[in-house]
């Protein structure tokens, strides 16, 4: 009998199989499987080198050994034979090894905490599994929980026995119990303060909780004291913490000794206290030894040379005393200088255009006074130019900075003019020679070599052979080859001593299979929901770049805390293996609420009555004052709390209904939705439907409430063409309380309405790197709706959008041109009660992201008698930007930007009236805008299906110019926009919020004015303007 177990690994001398030996040359009857199944064997068995009904061969049983042992099914094997006359029968038998198969953290509810537990064991699953494995991750489990202060807590664990697939399932049950509290704390040493003072900087009061911080807490607590004290060398550390079962008291022991004072002083130049700490470590390190004193040395240096100052001489020296040592650093500063050039020599490969973005020293400009130098920069630029003719084959490339100081005198005084040139030698350049595949034995040369980036007399890159020693191992891996390797071997060409030849040898190895795809952790999700998206398929190579994109699809359906992929039996050898899925299913109630808020001018006033109703209260519209209804609106700050529910996982599916509710001074929504991201079981077509109230004053018109239900098809064509088909309807309408408009109007603009018709949306983007801030690319949106009475609707229009962006970089610096228009129209049709589109429905522009020299919807056509924006058919567009690149600024580095635009455009009573006001830049019959008779107001010179129009046009095209401020932040840059209008137009006002008296002093009814939008906008908000 041979035997071999995982003890065992050297190979099993034949004469220790004597009877097997003895039987060489018998006929193999039959082979025997025990322990394994034979069907998780297969089809290995079929390949053992000792096969059924061939002559016994002692070495083949004792290779068919070792292959076996090899799967890592067995924890040890052995191998027998039953002789039958002259015919043997081999068993192969061994004790089966057990795999883990999901572990399972129960009795924790608070996330935070759970995440931290949970991870403790380090269980893998898939793995081998024992007693020991079981103990160890049982004693780790314990150990997190008294980190995290629960010395009372219990863990139980319970296993499942072996399944079919040889996977046990492990559950840990955790009882915490009482938190810690401590308890007595003790401090050796010469500490400098009391016990009661101690205890109060570490924060370890008597009966507080213990948390897995409150030893670094108290630590970090102390320490800062003894910095703020100046003891930058004191000796602090945790000796021993010893819990007191009976009352569950944790007790501390430290060792404290703060030592002698350290002062740290800057001669020959004035720095504050905190610009000290930040230069020199020894405040970081809490140590003080002469390498960080050097340090301290080069930053101060450092610092010094980016002021200007670039003959600075740093030198340090350090006295030593029993209660104060003293550290002086001496600052000569030299001549302050400005970096007059920056040149780039040498350089035939690369142009200057290309390297000059790369170099960190700057000439001198607006923003940099002095220009930025330091002979640290000029290392690492002379680094990354090496670095970068490296990559293109000049392997022998060397770059020097070489510096050179003139003078100038300004008002008698002299100041140096630095002149910094990086010499560049690029040397000869290599290329690639010959570029050969070996060892491929399963998969063709022409399957691979198409993989490969390098070729032929291509510039050398280094980093290029490891991407493609990369690509081939990634297609080994996506094809089952588990352990395929990919040696690269470089060696210069034999003829041609600048070209290097490269060979990538292959060794393969065994292609192993998908046994089957083992799923567990569902418990409200059906298993139809995830199977479209788990890429895996039994029968398949193993795929391991396939299992990644399985568990990133299993995340985007967005209904699991966590997705874990895993092989088992990862180290066997074995030729089909079981993958493993196992889910973590999320919460299916959410949450979420917060507080937001935006900056800008225009903003509505939310009391301002209506003209209408201070007459119905008897009060005159011409002498009341409400202290801020203004048609311009105010510049103030509009604040919203939101509060949203979400319920996901309907019906064991990745469908979603969500309510979402916002209250603001503006406005307050309620809204209701469904959502199927799969329509017909198809991934590129989505449907949603839903619908809610709102009221909003986003207009200083009015303010509208909005009754609202629809229904949406998305169909997600590509990644940049989207086509979203809705239908909806919706009951709108303006509060006759505020709607600010000539008396007469008020009864029919603020009757309620009913929209509805079909809707279609084509959305085309390409911007890229990111549509918050796009440096390249394209956004197109178009979008037609129409309302009909065929639907029921009391409003027949059509409306047609269309927006166009487009990004684009040029220059060595990366300045962004970006642009934006937007056209649009509105159009009624139908009988005469049709006509008339609603104020809401209707077309509107101003504000951040719109045409920024008007505050928000102020542009366009303004009642005759009041002077508040009422809208129109006709809107038109264009925002151009001038995004210059980042300077270097202190504090802040390159994290600020700056921005140019103009935008032009404006709204229209209709939209014939656009493009005869193309190049009108001035307000037509201005002299009827200042005309003061209420008669001449109430005149009609024509009508429209948005506004009868007065004597006062609107029809030109407004103008504004402004800068912009850029704060990059990770979710998208903050924005704050100046904007000067050029021509803001003017208007009649009858009915005035001001108060106005005659001549002999009391209240007149009669008050005519002028308004004119205002030349200046300010705005703020998140995000590019466009």
């Amino acid at each position: 009998m041979a035997k071999i177990s995982d003890a065992e690994v050297q190979p099993v001398p034949a004469g220790t199989t004597p009877k097997l030996a003895h039987w060489a040359g018998l006929e193999v009857t039959a082979i025997e499987f025990k322990g394994v199944n034979p069907k998780r064997l297969a089809p290995l068995p079929s390949q053992l080198p000792q096969q059924a009904h061939t002559k016994l061969n002692p070495l083949q049983v004792q290779a068919s050994l070792r292959r076996l042992f090899a799967t890592g099914l067995y924890k040890d094997i052995v191998v027998e034979g039953v002789r039958h006359g002259n015919q043997v029968t081999l068993i192969f038998s061994g004790e089966p090894t057990t795999f883990l198969g999901r572990v399972t953290v129960h009795g924790i509810k608070n996330t935070t905490l759970h995440n931290r537990i949970a991870y403790a064991p380090g269980l893998i699953p898939g793995t081998p599994f024992d007693d020991a494995k079981l103990s160890d991750a049982a004693g780790d489990l314990k150990q997190a929980l008294q980190q995290n202060g629960f010395y009372e807590g219990k863990v139980f664990e319970r296993t499942t026995p072996p399944d079919a697939n040889a996977l046990t399932d492990v559950d840990f049950y955790i009882e915490l119990r009482k938190r810690a509290r401590v308890g007595d704390v003790k401090v050796d040493g010469d500490s400098g303060m009391s016990l009661k003072s101690f205890r109060h900087k570490a924060k370890l009061h008597t009966g507080k909780k213990v948390t897995r911080d409150t030893v670094s807490r108290a630590l970090s607590g102390v320490r800062k004291h003894y910095q703020k004290t100046g003891h930058l060398e004191a000796e602090l550390k945790l000796e021993s913490k010893k819990y007191v079962p009976p009352v569950n008291h944790l007790n501390y022991k430290f060792l404290a000794n703060q030592k002698a004072v350290v002062k740290i002083k800057v001669d020959g130049v004035s720095l504050s206290d905190g610009k000290i700490r930040n230069l020199v470590p020894v405040y970081q390190e809490g140590d003080v030894d002469e390498d960080l004193l050097n340090e301290g040395s080069k930053r101060i240096h450092d610092y010094y040379q980016r002021q200007g100052y670039f003959n600075v001489k740093v030198t340090h020296t350090r006295t030593i005393g029993q209660q104060l040592t003293t550290i002086v650093y001496h600052v000569k500063l030299g001549t302050r200088s400005e970096v007059a050039s920056v040149t780039i020599s040498g350089n035939h490969y690369f142009s200057n255009e290309v390297l000059e973005p790369r170099l960190g020293v700057h000439v001198k400009s607006l923003f940099e006074r002095h220009g930025i130098y330091s002979e640290a920069l000029t290392e690492a630029d002379a680094q990354t130019i090496e670095a970068l003719y490296q990559m293109n084959g000049f392997t022998d490339v060397n770059v020097t900075p070489q510096t050179r100081v003139t003078y100038r005198e300004v008002h008698h005084k002299k100041i140096g003019l630095l002149h910094v040139n990086y010499k560049v030698e690029e040397g000869k350049q290599h290329t690639f020679g010959n570029i050969s595949i070996a060892g491929n034995q399963k998969i063709s040369l022409k399957t691979l070599e198409p993989l490969l980036a390098t070729h032929s007399h291509q510039p050398y890159n280094p980093n290029e052979v490891v991407n493609d020693r990369d690509a081939l191992l990634t297609y080994y891996l996506a094809h089952g080859f588990d352990h395929a390797q990919v040696r690269v071997q470089q060696t210069p060409d034999g003829t041609h001593p600048h070209e290097m030849d490269v060979a990538l040898d292959i060794s393969e190895g065994s292609q192993t299979f998908v046994r089957q795809v083992l799923v567990t952790g569902l418990h409200y999700t059906k298993r139809s929901t995830v199977q479209p998206e788990i890429l895996v398929k039994a029968g398949q190579p193993l795929d391991q770049t396939a299992l990644r994109n399985t568990e990133r699809n299993l995340y985007n359906l967005t209904l699991f805390n966590e997705v874990h992929t895993a092989v088992e039996n990862p180290q066997g050898d074995e030729p089909e293996k079981n993958v493993m899925i196992q889910f973590s299913e999320a919460k299916r109630w959410n949450v979420t609420y917060g507080f937001g808020l935006q900056a800008q001018t225009g903003t509505p006033s939310t009391s301002c009555p209506s003209p209408a109703t201070l007459i119905q209260l008897g009060l005159n519209p011409n002498t009341y004052n409400s202290g801020g209804c203004s048609p311009n609106g105010k510049f103030g700050v509009s604040p919203v709390v939101e509060f949203d529910v979400s319920r996901i996982n309907l019906f064991g599916t990745d469908q979603s209904v969500s309510l979402q509710t916002k209250y603001g001074t503006l406005e307050q929504i309620f809204e209701l939705s469904y959502n199927h991201p799969h329509l017909f079981g198809h991934s590129g077509w989505s449907y949603s439907f839903g619908g809610g109230y709102s009221n909003a004053q986003d207009v200083v018109t009015y303010t509208a409430s909005r009754l609202e239900g629809n229904f949406r098809v998305t169909q997600n064509m590509d990644r940049a063409n989207t086509m979203i088909y809705q239908f909806t309807y919706r009951r709108v309408k303006v509060d006759a309380n505020s709607v600010q408009v000539a008396p007469n109007l008020i009864p029919l603009l603020s009757e309620p309405v009913r929209v509805g018709g079909p809707e279609f949306t084509w959305l085309h983007d390409t911007r890229r790197p990111e549509p918050l801030n796009a440096q390249h690319g394209w956004y197109n949106s178009v979008q037609e709706f129409m309302s009909d009475n065929v639907f029921a609707s009391q409003a027949n229009f059509n409306r047609f959008e269309w927006t166009n962006s487009s990004y684009y970089t040029f220059g060595a610096k990366k300045y962004t041109i970006a642009r934006n228009t937007v056209f649009g129209f509105e159009r009624a049709f139908g009988q005469g009660q049709y006509e008339q589109i609603p104020l809401p429905e209707r077309l509107y522009a101003g504000g951040a992201q719109s045409l920024r020299g008007f505050g928000l919807n102020q542009a366009g056509p303004r009642d005759s008698l009041t002077g508040f924006p009422i809208g129109g058919a006709g809107l038109f567009v264009n925002q151009t930007e001038l995004r210059l690149p980042p300077p270097h600024l202190p504090y802040v580095g390159t994290s600020l930007s700056f921005v140019l635009f103009h935008d032009m455009g404006n709204v229209f009573n209709n939209s014939s009236d656009i493009w005869p006001s193309f190049f009108r830049v001035r307000q037509p019959d201005s002299q009827n805008c200042r005309d003061d008779s209420l008669a001449d107001q109430e005149k009609v010179t024509r009508h429209s299906s948005t506004n009868p129009t007065g004597t006062c046009s609107f029809n030109d095209f407004s103008h504004a110019v402004g800068v912009g401020v850029r704060y990059h932040t990770p979710i998208g840059p903050l924005r704050l926009d100046f904007s000067y209008n050029l021509n803001p137009p003017i208007y009649p006002i009858e009915y005035t919020y001001s108060t106005c008296t005659g001549a002999n002093g009391s209240p007149t009814n009669i008050c005519p004015s002028v308004g004119q939008a205002p030349h200046f906008n300010v705005f703020f908000s998140i995000g590019q303007a466009f």
